[in-house]
């Protein structure tokens, strides 16, 4: 019986992190284990290697960047990755209790076979012992004794196959005896195996459920080091939301106004250009839909942190010029937080155009007038709540944003 290996990997703790970030553990897959524990023990420990990934990952992050969204979306990415090493712990404890309990059957059916074998045995060895005390009494066969105190001939050969008989009988019974010694030697040293594999599968469970209650703490630790850094970041997500609560307004307000006007120029076809003709869809820096971002819009279908990215990011050099997707009715808004500058473009029909974090509006143009599809309205900037040189794109219909790539293909 080979005995496994508890290997352990060593993960530098998280520096000045209000963490107890825990050290993750692998397991010694054995190949003589029931092979669905051996496969759940595999993945396992593949995860402890995306484990000890992530943990070096944020401790590098924290040394490097002193950013609170930096910091908050390596937490995110921990976070998963402990839930998900959790489950797999959790897969590989399963594994292990349906092994030892399987096990378990099978050592209480050998012990019964075992006790039988042995008693059967004892019952056979009773048998020898009383052939021998017999022997030991009355002497061997004596051949010769037979063939002179025969009465005749056939009382010889009747005497000659009796005595033969007794013989085959003494040596069935030892091969017998042999046989059956044999096999309970066997079944002892299979149930042994047996017994050995349990201890060992109870060995490697206590350090299963030992790693997986420090998983656990670690996680409870980043959930609650999670927890400050939003409060932290709490006031600035108030303004962010304040600021859209502000735009749906515009837009309402703005619809309910120029709805008509924008119509009858042309607009609300439902049909939009490219908004960055310069850079095209393998400028896209961030798509429509659910992501960490904390900053970003909430929506409670997105999974947590219930976070939505209401349109597309176009990242283009700086100063890219760009166009109105659709003829419509235009206003612009200066500003130096969450979108910076933006402008909003009313079509007609329920559709509305946002164009944000922009460098600089184009001359000439006032908010209110009618412009036509393909107009350069602005030159692509990072104002605003913005990391870089980029265009955020939003397609609004009634004032539910959608997804863009619906209408632009990408």
């Amino acid at each position: 019986m080979r005995f496994r290996i508890v290997a352990a990997l060593v993960v530098a703790s998280l520096l000045a992190i209000p963490l107890a970030v825990q050290t993750a553990t692998a397991i010694y897959c054995y190949k003589g284990d029931p092979p669905a524990v051996y496969q759940a023990c595999l993945a396992y420990n593949r995860g402890i290697g995306q484990q000890v990934s992530n943990q070096k990952q944020l401790q590098n992050i924290h040394n490097q960047i002193r950013n609170a969204q930096a910091q908050i979306d390596a937490l995110y990415n921990l976070i998963a990755s402990l839930n998900k090493q959790i489950s797999s712990q959790q897969a590989l404890i399963a594994q292990t209790q349906k092994s030892i309990n399987d096990l378990d059957q099978k050592i209480r059916l050998a012990d019964a076979d075992l006790t039988f074998l042995k008693a059967h045995l004892s019952e056979r060895d009773q048998l020898l012992n009383q052939r021998l005390r017999y022997v030991d009494n009355h002497g061997a066969i004596n051949y010769v004794q037979l063939v002179l105190t025969a009465s005749s001939f056939n009382d010889l050969v009747n005497r000659m196959i009796g005595a033969q008989q007794v013989v085959d009988s003494d040596r069935r019974l030892l091969q017998e005896l042999q046989q059956e010694r044999s096999s309970v030697i066997q079944a002892t040293a299979a149930l042994a195996v047996q017994r050995a594999q349990v201890a060992a599968l109870l060995k490697q469970q206590k350090v299963l459920v030992a790693e997986k209650q420090k998983t656990k703490a670690t996680l409870a630790a980043a959930v609650g080091y999670q927890t400050e850094l939003e409060g932290q970041l709490a006031a600035q997500y108030a303004e962010l939301q304040a600021q859209r609560a502000a735009i749906n307004r515009q837009v309402a307000l703005l619809a309910r106004k120029y709805q008509a006007a924008a119509a009858k120029a042309g607009g609300g076809t439902g049909q939009f250009e490219w908004p960055e003709p310069t850079c095209g869809h393998g400028c896209i820096s961030q798509g429509f839909g659910c992501n960490s971002y904390w900053f970003e819009q909430y929506e409670p279908s997105c999974p947590y942190p219930h976070r939505i990215h209401t349109g597309l990011d176009i990242a283009g050099p700086w100063g890219t010029p760009i166009i109105a997707a659709d003829t419509g009715i235009i206003y612009f808004y200066p500003g130096y937080y969450g979108y910076g500058n933006y402008i909003i473009i009313i079509h007609g029909h329920g559709y509305t155009t946002l164009y944000g974090h922009l460098s600089s509006f184009a001359k000439g143009l006032r908010s209110g007038q009618i412009i036509a599809r393909g107009t350069v309205i602005a030159l692509e900037g990072s104002t605003g709540n913005s990391t870089g040189p980029h265009l955020h794109f939003e397609i609004r219909v009634n004032n539910m944003w959608k997804d863009p790539c619906i209408w632009l293909g990408c």
